[in-house]
């Protein structure tokens, strides 16, 4: 395992990484819902929802790891009503009984959004 941080720059420039791998973990930065034209996506929380953790997916998967590797989440929601309809997306991204720990508040998010997910996952490729 190394102990040297590697930093994956956010997109645009952003004063952000996108990702850091570092002491065994994969720290992603926080997603918000991007619809197929890269525009900030307000359709309904489900559908939001479903954009978020397919992009945190594909992010893992580009780092060589996947949501069954992920042990913590970080969740926004811009409203608590849509706790219920958000967890009935979350749930069906991970296996029954394997759940990572999770905190989730209501926050007013960027680009008028619904939810902004951040996760932290096992980086299997350092025992490798």
């Amino acid at each position: 395992m190394t102990s040297v941080p590697t930093f994956y720059p956010a997109p645009g420039g952003m004063p952000f990484s996108s990702a850091v791998r570092a002491g065994g973990f994969l720290m992603l930065s926080g997603q918000i819902p991007f619809d197929d034209a890269k525009r900030p996506h307000t359709g309904s929380i489900e559908e939001q929802t479903h954009a978020v953790l397919k992009s945190i997916a594909n992010t893992l998967q580009g780092l060589g790891s996947s949501l069954d590797e992920v042990v913590k989440v970080n969740v926004w929601l811009s409203d608590l009503a849509h706790f219920a309809a958000f967890n009935e997306v979350y749930r069906s991204y991970f296996k029954e009984g394997r759940y990572p720990v999770r905190s989730l508040v209501q926050a007013r998010l960027a680009f008028g959004v619904g939810v902004e997910i951040e996760v932290q996952a096992l980086d299997t490729t350092a025992s490798r």
